[in-house]
């Protein structure tokens, strides 16, 4: 497969070229504009999580992504497809299928209908119109066509009872839990200092206040997870493509403004190091590719 760089255009100057598919918008009265988030609704509220699960709760978040109505599926399947645009290049076939005249394909985006049924984003290839035929404008490969169940109708007469495996970012189990035998390193924060002065809300404070409540913050962390292991969530850091656990991190002017320490495990030292700090909506984002997180403090 070719190493696309998206599933759909991200922003307006992205080569086509790169982009695996164009998705049309739906189309309105006349007296409106194309609804370019019509194809993403209709799969967000055909999922098992319904509707609202992708959208944001917390309205500065909705403020920071008014571009879309639903940017936490946009955002999920997106880097879901280029995960499995990675994995495709090790074992052709597994992640995408093709039916016998390789004119439809398909992915499997990892969730689900009401029922329990697998969802398959499904997708044509292009055809240029006739009056555009001899031209040589660049065009995505593929056209969206719909997210189906695998027992739907239009699913299986293109592609019969097969069905693509879902993304996995991991086959170490330690990824996936914090391990409290180890420590975590409260000191090693200057590279981050900046942006967690920032986050801590005590942009006016010392840096010697910052420090102290930076160290205090991350001693803390490691009792509250041996009394729930449910606070360390683990996220695959797409730009660095590896696992890494999310932390939360509470401002000191404003106990509902949440930010997330990034940590990596040392196996070596047998220790945490600090990363980088998120938003909790690039927390969320990330987080999201390998589960649906719990709602304990990661819910923007």
């Amino acid at each position: 497969m070719k190493t696309y760089k998206s599933l759909f255009k991200l922003y307006k100057d992205q080569p086509l070229d790169v982009v695996f598919a164009h998705f049309y918008p739906f189309a309105r009265n006349p007296i409106e504009a194309p609804d370019y988030d019509g194809p993403f609704k209709t799969i967000a509220k055909n999922t098992l999580d319904g509707f609202e699960a992708w959208e944001f709760r917390q309205a500065k978040f909705r403020d920071k992504h008014p571009s879309t109505a639903v940017p936490k599926l946009k955002n999920y399947l997106n880097y879901t497809f280029v995960r499995l645009v990675e994995l495709e290049q090790h074992e052709p076939g597994r992640y995408f299928i093709s039916n016998a005249d390789q004119e439809w394909t398909c992915f499997n985006t990892g969730l689900q209908n009401a029922y329990g049924v697998d969802l398959m984003a499904t997708f044509q290839r292009y055809k240029p119109k006739p009056e555009a035929l001899g031209r040589h404008d660049v065009r995505p490969d593929w056209v969206f066509k719909g997210c189906f169940a695998t027992n739907d109708r239009q699913y299986r007469e293109r592609f019969g009872n097969r069905i693509c495996e879902i993304a996995w970012y991991s086959n170490d189990s330690r990824d996936f839990v914090f391990d409290t035998s180890y420590s975590l390193d409260k000191e090693a924060f200057d590279h981050l200092f900046e942006r967690a002065r920032d986050r801590s809300g005590l942009s006016n404070a010392s840096d010697e206040i910052v420090r102290n409540y930076l160290r205090g913050a991350i001693e803390n962390l490691v009792p509250k997870i041996r009394r729930n292991y449910k606070i360390a969530i683990p996220v695959y850091f797409v730009e660095e493509k590896r696992m890494q656990l999310l932390l939360p991190f509470v401002s000191a002017s404003d106990a509902n403004d949440v930010s997330s320490f990034v940590v990596d495990r040392d196996d070596a030292n047998r220790s945490y190091r600090l990363k980088t700090i998120f938003d909790l909506d690039y927390a969320y984002f990330s987080a999201r590719l390998i589960t649906r997180p719990d709602k304990e403090w990661l819910n923007p």
